[in-house]
């Protein structure tokens, strides 16, 4: 936990100093904002409202940016009048983004600017009672005025220099813990929850169902694939081994023992190749045991040690149609398999949980973060393999860590 803390205050220093910024900056838009709003009353103001707001919006949309660089997961919103087909959108205070833009400017600007300004007060604290050595020499008639104490001799100075060590680690964790809220704060504002058209939920059901099928194709051809270089291979290596030892037999019967035991290897080998391939389509351990044993099992055989929580796992029979299991069952695969390969974590946690309607699954773990879709960790494949079902996946990975993956996959028909 703390090594997550420190590791996350370059970026939480930097993300603070440039809300500073733009919180200052946010006033003076807001206030614009307010003259243009009193200007309405008057009518001359609506020929400047658009400006204002077009202004805003490319506000909102940087800091939506830097919030998702901070917090690691995608921070977007839906505004009404980029919709259109007109070359010259109009934003309006009518679309609830619109609003929830201005209530976020609000907040950043009073409320936000003060958390910044004090978490780098706090830095700047540790900064004074650190250099209490230099500034004391340097300006002796100002000691009183930088820190608390009087410093007037040397042992002193190097006693406020140490008091500013413990006030630097407090302060760097303070800094990351108030960047963590503000963008969570930012996030929760900044984001529109809107009622997506039937037009529009039917494209992206189409492109889900076309990725669905894509991915459907490769597992076919990685299944021939293992099946051709594996399985079908080593049947041919014991064929031919066959047919050495009916030759062995009549010409060189002393050969033959060896020739046995060598089928026979091949023949295990091939049968473990079959195995791996079964596995690969459907594990045997879902059908046998379950969807909680079978993530148990992963758990237990990965590298990085996993605990593992299940809600009501214990008490509840429950059982999710076939396809939703081993969909369930391979996202954890797959992220225990990230984990494990691109993390550099030492402790992972699986959350698992089902009931009628659907199997909500949390993966989270304290390596390093800075995981992405487009990183080449999986993390498409997933989403690919969920949005199937219809099912949602969310990625939260700052730098720094910890990284979590939701999923949910719903149950019903």
């Amino acid at each position: 936990m703390f090594r997550q803390v420190y590791s996350r205050f370059p970026s939480s220093a930097g993300y603070l100093l440039l809300c500073l910024g733009t919180g200052l900056a946010g006033v003076l838009l807001l206030y614009t904002l307010i003259i243009v709003l009193a200007l309405c009353l008057v009518g001359t103001g609506f020929l400047l409202l658009p400006l204002a707001l077009r202004g805003l919006r490319r506000v909102a949309e940087f800091h939506r940016r830097r919030v998702s660089r901070q917090l690691g997961v995608e921070v977007v919103t839906h505004y009404r009048g980029l919709d259109t087909a007109s070359s010259r959108p109009r934003l309006s205070l009518r679309d609830p983004a619109v609003r929830k833009d201005v209530v976020w400017l609000l907040a950043h600007s009073l409320l936000g600017t003060t958390v910044c300004i004090a978490a780098v007060s706090a830095c700047g604290g540790a900064v004074n009672w650190l250099s209490a050595p230099l500034w004391w020499r340097l300006a002796p008639l100002e000691r009183d005025s930088v820190i608390m104490i009087d410093v007037d001799s040397w042992p002193k100075a190097i006693g406020a220099m140490f008091v500013g060590v413990g006030y630097a680690v407090v302060a760097a964790a303070v800094m990351s813990l108030l960047a963590r809220l503000h963008a969570r704060g930012s996030r929760r504002l900044l984001i529109v929850r809107v009622r997506i058209p039937l037009a529009q939920r039917v494209q992206e059901l189409s492109v889900t169902r076309a990725e669905a099928l894509d991915a459907h194709d490769a597992e076919l051809r990685r299944i021939e694939r293992d099946l051709h270089d594996g399985a079908q291979a080593g049947i041919v290596a014991v064929s031919l081994r066959l047919g050495m030892i009916k030759r062995a037999l009549h010409a060189r019967p002393e050969q033959v023992p060896e020739l046995v035991d060598a089928t026979q290897q091949l023949t295990q080998h091939a049968l473990e190749s079959l195995r791996q391939l079964v596995r690969g389509i459907y594990p045997p351990v879902l059908i046998d045991r379950g969807l909680v044993d079978a993530v148990r099992a992963l758990t237990a055989l990965n590298e990085v040690p996993t605990k593992i929580d299940i809600e009501d796992g214990e008490t509840s029979p429950l059982r999710a149609p076939a396809a939703v299991e081993a969909a369930a069952y391979f996202v954890v695969s797959e992220a225990m398999t990230n984990i494990a390969k691109h993390s550099g974590a030492d402790s992972a946690l699986v959350r698992l949980r089902i009931t009628e309607q659907s199997i909500s699954i949390q993966v989270e773990d304290n390596g390093r973060g800075g995981a992405s879709e487009h990183s080449g960790s999986g993390i498409m494949g997933i989403r690919r393999r969920v949005a199937a079902f219809d099912g949602t996946t969310e990625l939260t990975s700052p730098p720094g860590g910890p990284t979590l993956l939701r999923v949910e996959i719903p149950c019903g028909s």
